[in-house]
């Protein structure tokens, strides 16, 4: 009876045991190196508009890269466009912080993605609006 108690707790353990993952460490590892996920907005006003953006310059087709933008106040909208190129917003993620807004956007670069893309990311809240256009090229292979 002691040998068959045993036997099942180790069962359950072992089961346990490679049932568990953590999955932010597999969406870190996944993250492609040309991802950021903060931008800095330096010194700015509590009554000014302020909005930044941080992400790659070049990207190859298939890719996957995440970019961030802040805006200095904590209740805002944002708003990210296509203006041109092969590309496709596949995620927005919005996270407030003491005194900003930051939104971290994921872009999938297409198969036929052949640089020449521009996407603008707009914040607003009731003080105003601002705006950031971001420019990306096909990056070279050797």
């Amino acid at each position: 009876m002691k040998k068959s108690i045993n036997l099942v707790l180790l069962i359950v353990i072992a089961t346990f045991q490679f049932s568990c993952s953590n999955d932010d460490d597999d969406n870190e590892a996944s993250l492609n190196p040309k991802s950021v996920t903060s931008c800095d907005l330096g010194d700015f006003s509590p009554t000014g508009v302020k909005v930044c953006l941080n992400g790659a310059d070049f990207a190859l087709p298939n890719e996957t890269i995440t970019f961030a933008a802040e805006y200095n106040a904590r209740v805002a909208t944002f708003t990210w466009t296509i203006e041109s190129g092969s590309m496709e917003i596949i995620n927005i993620e919005e996270i407030a912080t003491a005194s900003t807004l930051k939104s971290i956007a994921t872009i999938k670069f297409n198969s036929d993605f052949n640089g020449d893309a521009v996407f603008k990311v707009k914040a607003k809240d009731s003080r105003g609006s601002g705006e950031v256009t971001h420019v990306i090229a096909l990056e070279e292979t050797n």
